[in-house]
């Protein structure tokens, strides 16, 4: 598991505004807490959620349909969250983001967490 890979993860159940079910999710924690997450008692990984409803907005990036990744859809940045890594399903990665790509999510995410 790599900074930037996508993965379907398990979101469980929605509860009011949050997202739920199985959906893509995109990476987003660093890779050094990625090599060493068997090492440590808390197994979370920082992910931000996609959806296939696609709304735009400052807060949002567009990855078209690729590799394993079968609809266009919104990498919702203020979605960020951190999920336990069984939730993930690390057999198959659907697709990685571009070094622009990833550049334009860290950016969107500085806007949103004011740093």
């Amino acid at each position: 598991m790599k900074r930037g890979e996508i993965y379907l993860t398990n979101f469980g159940k929605k509860y009011h505004s949050e997202f739920g079910k199985v959906r893509p999710a995109l990476v987003i924690q660093n890779d050094i807490a990625n090599r060493n997450i068997n090492k440590v008692a808390f197994k979370g990984v920082t992910l931000i959620p996609l959806s296939t409803q696609i709304s735009g907005g400052s807060l949002r990036l567009t990855i078209e349909a690729r590799d394993k990744l079968q609809q266009k859809s919104e990498v919702c940045i203020n979605e960020l969250c951190t999920l336990d890594i069984s939730r993930l399903n690390l057999e198959n990665c659907l697709t990685v983001l571009t070094k622009s790509e990833l550049k334009e999510v860290e950016s969107k995410l500085q806007k949103h967490l004011g740093i």
